[in-house]
């Protein structure tokens, strides 16, 4: 087994943060997400809006764990109610990932 690989061994947190330059960025990503929030909550099912970024962060974690599929898969298989015709691994990977 090899050594764990270390992204940030002793570069986080930086030293030097451009604050002048982050601060302002704040207050426009903080309205970003109220006028966000605001949407789902105006909607009868937000589901519809959040189900994307679910599958999409789903198919990103399981990359970690060896998983192999990918969203477009994901989405085709959930499209179809799970009756593609993929290889059995794949579509073990596929079934994994979508629940």
């Amino acid at each position: 087994m090899t050594s764990p690989v270390q992204y940030h061994y002793g570069k986080f947190p930086p030293k030097n943060i451009d604050w002048l330059r982050l601060i302002p960025l704040i207050g426009p990503a903080n309205a970003a997400l109220a006028r966000y929030d605001g949407t789902l909550a105006a909607i009868p099912n937000p589901s519809i809006l959040l189900a994307p970024l679910t599958t999409q962060e789903a198919v990103l974690s399981s990359k970690i764990e060896g998983t192999q599929a990918t969203m477009g898969e994901v989405l085709e298989f959930e499209a179809e109610g799970g009756s593609n015709d993929l290889p059995q691994q794949k579509k073990a990977d596929v079934i994994a990932v979508a629940q």
